[in-house]
């Protein structure tokens, strides 16, 4: 009995050993906002683990009281637990300052951030959305380094921004960086920022290799978001923003300009043409017959709106399990444009535009070793604008005198008078409208097939086909208006007593004009991977082949010829022990635009870096956690050279001729001749790129600094023979590949994150400076003028003469050892220029370079941001230094081809009524009636710093906390607002520094945005 019972207690206490235990809890962040998908593991049992619910919940059965459990997720801290017999236990997961961003894109796959070698910066979705842009494009500059972007534009669709990686090596082929979304050439502006999981910039020769032919002008990777495993999850975001120009130039009323116009009219020595009585009736309204008889119009206000609309909408869904998982996002956004008088009765002339986005990734897992993925997008754009063009309204609205015509007459018809030019008004409301419409579809299925266990361990197979198609269709309804001169006697206080002479006629009926076309593109890739590791080796490669074709809309047979490309890929990766690393990346692929035998080439690259912070004498510096050094150097191309086929002769027909009789009368037969002569050895640009870098972490990486020096040589960059005779009987001259630029420069980055329980912040700063040079353009030799020389200069370099300020008196004008130009009437007040040759005539000859670049070689960012409990805060100013513009052209200079007059000018012009001390802090020279053929020119004098600063995004939200969301059955609900472009400091003044010199364009736009994100 005793026994038994011995055995019966055994058993009970063998069973009560070994009883599973039930723990269960929540998992959350250190704001308190639940963990979806978290992985909750037994410690010791692989075979044992859960994940977090849509409530961030888990439970887990382990398998005795002092149990370990490890819980994790992307992006924070792997945290261990000891159960110590407690059946409730909730997890805070501290944000990982070393994993974030662990993961980077790279060129055909990713890599784990401590082993990438190049020069690669990344940039993740948060950031993004922060930027309320219609155009994603505008919202990188700033965030990270080497990327230079303009936006010219605010008009709705046409407001991307142009981009450039390491600024610009070439003048004659493209500068624009490569771009591929998902792996797939494809334009990425118009993409809904909810969509993108991050965009990497790749600026080395080890990063774009693989690239090749294409590679040369750095690359923009866009990866859109993947499902993950988990319950679904359902993101709700709106926003609503109003839209306000950065800046518009202000112009003179009629007073103002009739007053300065009376003084041009004095300097030309030309007769008045308006009395002061007169001229002062433009601003007298006293008398109903003077708002038609002197009009006063300020054409800016009249036709522009002060602020307009722009909304975004998107709700995406992700989830799946570990055979399904999905992404599907749908957007739209809606934005508006600043004209007045859009509502017509027939027609909306207002620029608009609508689109709307869409999204599918899916990844299955057939099997265990055999996955597919499948990517479906889409964008739609629908866009309206006036039947006149931006640049030309825009031009109307700038230039147009204020005093030539009112708006309309008082029956409400478009006011002109004979010979004039078109009322901007009428320009804006009577010329019709375009519809455009535009939708882009694309496709890319693939097969993954790891076949570790069939044939070795690491290695997998991949097979992908994408299908691009992009088809437009533009209607333009066009009509002319009918326009009247109405006259009336002054004493007259009826104003239907006027009458109306009919000075422009034109058919009042739409017109209808459609034009329609696509392009197709496809693009198969088939590539072997390679992943193992022994020891403390490990050993990675890629091989690869693709090959693409494009055909796009054309209007030649030329054009229509389909743009075809093929090559293969390789990269071979090694490191040890996590310490050493090499990498070896190649692209051999070309195109059919060369001749035969010319077409492919070979771009290899090698990089390494050294993780010197493995070693053991760094490990005892307890302040550094990274300290890694990076070097690569590789031979890249660019391709794009703007023309096609240029190893062809081209011939022509209808060209000169012979006449047959004896005396030249008789038959008379045209011949055909050489256009332009082929040069069969044409070929790519060439690109030798040099990088250094420095990567460093301190104090549990409290602070990160990256540093980037390179340099790249260009070469074979197409060129006009100007070494060469021109050859009678061939009009053009073949190309031929002779330039030679060098670019070089440097970039730093330095981050600094701490976070706590309730609170956090982190301060990142970024510059980038980049340079080029001129080697060689096959020039003439211009010894007699090397000021005019290419050779030396930067690509964009500014051409005109050096303005040594004004003539301030008779005297200077009168001196025959100063050098002036030939214009006529001369005189104290005008620009005076540098005689550079010293023959004492100011003419072409002393025209040259001034080294002065429209485009700046240096680009800074700074953004701040911090959280504390549900608060978060943003901020980044933005800046660019080194650009200059020209401030020129008819709606800058005072009067030029009978233009209006900004303000600027009042008070800021040379006069012979100024006292001395006054004209020399004046800028304008003296006023003109007219064109002034000595001062309005390029010079010096009209280059402007368009150096800035801005503060181009701020953003604070409040996240409602969670015991206010949980009984809603929410997860999520964050408010928001913010705005983009909101303040800058900078030299222009009177037009915005990133638009193009004289700012005849839509402007660039400031938005102030306010939105809500739920989350399910």
């Amino acid at each position: 009995m005793k026994r038994n019972s011995l055995i019966l207690l055994l058993c009970l206490v063998s069973i009560c050993i070994n009883a599973q235990i039930q723990v269960s809890g929540i998992v959350m962040d250190q704001t308190g906002e639940f963990l979806i998908g978290a992985t909750v593991q037994e410690i010791g049992n692989s075979n044992n683990g859960t994940i977090t619910d849509f409530n961030g919940k888990y439970a887990i059965k382990v398998s005795k009281k002092d149990a370990q459990i490890k819980v994790s997720f992307m992006g924070y801290e792997d945290q261990i637990v000891n159960i110590q017999g407690k059946t409730e236990l909730n997890v805070i997961l501290k944000t990982s300052t070393q994993t974030i961003e662990e993961v980077v894109v790279v060129g055909y796959g990713t890599q784990k951030k401590a082993s990438i070698t190049g020069a690669i910066t990344s940039v993740n979705q948060k950031v993004l959305k922060q930027t309320p842009v219609a155009n994603i494009s505008n919202a990188l500059v700033g965030r990270v380094t080497g990327l230079t972007a303009i936006q010219s534009s605010g008009e709705p669709g046409y407001d991307a921004a142009t981009i450039f990686v390491r600024g610009k090596a070439t003048f004659t082929g493209s500068t624009t960086p490569l771009v591929l979304v998902d792996g797939v050439e494809r334009s990425f502006g118009d993409i809904d920022a909810n969509e993108i999981e991050s965009v990497s910039i790749l600026k080395d020769a080890s990063a774009t290799a693989v690239y090749g032919v294409r590679g040369a002008n750095g690359v923009v990777l866009v990866t859109t978001k993947r499902g993950e495993v988990g319950a679904p999850k359902v993101s709700l975001n709106y926003s609503y923003g109003i839209q306000t120009p950065t800046r518009l130039t202000e112009y003179c009323d009629s007073y103002d300009v009739l007053t300065l116009y009376e003084e041009g009219l004095s300097n030309d020595k030309k007769s008045s043409q308006y009395t002061p009585e007169t001229i002062a009736k433009y601003r007298d309204r006293t008398n109903p017959t003077y708002q038609y008889l002197y009009p006063n119009v300020d054409w800016t206000d009249e036709l522009l709106k002060k602020a307009t609309g722009q909304m975004q909408a998107n709700v995406n869904v992700t989830g799946g399990g570990s055979l399904f998982r999905y992404f599907v996002s749908v957007g739209y956004l809606s934005q508006d444009g600043i004209y007045k008088y859009s509502d017509m009765s027939e027609y909306n002339t207002n620029a608009k535009m609508e689109r709307y986005n869409f999204r599918t990734n899916i990844d299955v897992d057939i099997r265990k070793d055999v996955k597919l993925m499948l990517n479906l997008g889409g964008i739609i754009q629908d866009q309206n604008y006036p039947g006149t063009s931006a640049y030309n309204l825009f031009y109307a609205i700038k230039t147009r005198l204020p005093y030539y015509y009112p708006m309309t007459n008082p029956d409400g018809s478009i006011a002109e008078y004979a010979n004039a030019e078109g009322n901007p008004y009428a320009m804006l409301t009577k010329s019709g409208y375009a519809a455009n419409k535009n939708t882009t579809l694309n496709a890319t299925a693939g097969v993954t097939w790891d076949m570790s266990k069939l044939i070795a361990s690491g290695l997998s197979a991949s097979i992908r086909l994408s299908f691009d198609a992009d088809n437009y269709r533009n209607v333009t309804r066009s009509r002319g208006y009918n326009a009247y001169k109405y006259s009336i006697a002054e004493t007259e206080t009826d104003l239907s007593k006027g009458t109306y002479a009919n000075v422009r006629t034109g058919s009042e009926v739409l017109g209808y004009s459609v034009s329609a076309n696509g392009t197709r593109y496809t693009l198969l890739e088939a590539m072997l991977n390679y992943n193992h590791s022994f020891g403390k080796h490990n050993l990675t490669g890629l091989l690869m082949y693709n090959q693409s074709s494009k055909l796009l809309d054309a209007t030649d047979a030329i054009k229509g010829l389909p743009f075809r490309k093929q090559g293969i890929v390789g990269r071979i990766t090694y490191n040890y022990a996590g310490k050493y690393f090499g990498e070896f990346n190649m692209g051999y692929n070309g195109s059919e635009n060369f001749m035969k035998g010319h077409r492919m080439g070979f771009f290899p690259a090698i990089s390494l870096s050294y993780v010197l912070s493995e070693e053991n004498f760094i490990k005892e510096i307890q302040a550094i956690d990274l300290l890694k050094l990076r070097f690569s150097y590789g031979l890249v191309g660019n391709d794009d050279n703007g023309s096609r086929f240029l190893y062809q002769s081209q011939w022509t027909t209808g060209w000169r001729g012979y006449s047959f009789g004896p005396t030249g009368n008789g038959l008379n037969l045209s011949g055909a001749g050489v256009y332009s002569t082929g040069n069969e050895n044409v070929t790519w640009e060439k690109a030798k790129k040099l990088n250094l870098g420095l990567d460093v972490d301190f104090w549990k990486s409290l602070f990160h600094l990256s540093v980037d020096l390179f340099h790249e040589k260009r070469t074979d960059i197409l060129c006009s023979p100007g070494t060469i005779p021109s050859t009678s009987g061939v009009k053009t001259l073949p190309s031929i590949n002779a330039g030679i630029v060098t670019n070089k420069g440097f970039e730093i980055e330095l981050e600094h994150r701490q976070n706590f329980r309730d609170w956090g912040y982190s301060v990142k700063g970024n510059f980038s400076y980049a340079t080029n040079k001129i080697i060689t353009a096959d020039e003439p030799d211009k010894t007699d003028k090397p000021w005019q020389r290419r050779a030396g200069t930067h690509i964009d370099e500014m051409y005109g003469y050096i303005a040594e300020g004004l003539f301030q008196n008779w005297d200077e004008i009168n001196d025959p050892h100063i050098a002036k130009t030939t214009a006529s009437n001369l005189q104290p007040g005008d620009i005076r220029y540098k005689d550079i040759n010293g023959d004492g005539v100011i003419n072409d000859d002393d025209r040259g370079y001034l080294g002065k670049n429209s485009t700046p070689d240096k680009i800074v960012g700074l953004s701040l941001s911090a959280n504390w409990k549900n608060i978060d805060f943003s901020i980044l100013f933005q800046g660019a230094i080194g650009g200059h513009t020209w401030f020129t052209g008819s709606a800058i200079w005072p009067f030029e081809s009978k233009a209006s007059v900004s303000k600027d000018v009042l008070n800021n012009y040379w006069s012979s009524a100024n006292t001395d001390e006054q004209n020399k802090n004046v800028f304008y020279p003296r006023l003109s009636s007219d064109h002034s053929d000595n001062n309005f020119t390029n010079s010096t004098y009209w280059i402007k710093s368009s150096d800035y600063l801005r503060l181009k995004n701020i953003e604070i939200g409040y996240r409602l906390p969670k015991s206010a969301t949980k009984h809603l059955g929410i997860e999520d609900i964050r408010f928001y607002a913010n705005g983009v472009n909101l303040i800058t400091w900078d030299y222009l003044k009177i037009f915005d520094p990133e638009a193009p010199g004289g700012a005849i364009n839509y402007p660039q736009m400031a938005v102030f945005n306010f939105g809500i994100h739920v989350s399910f």
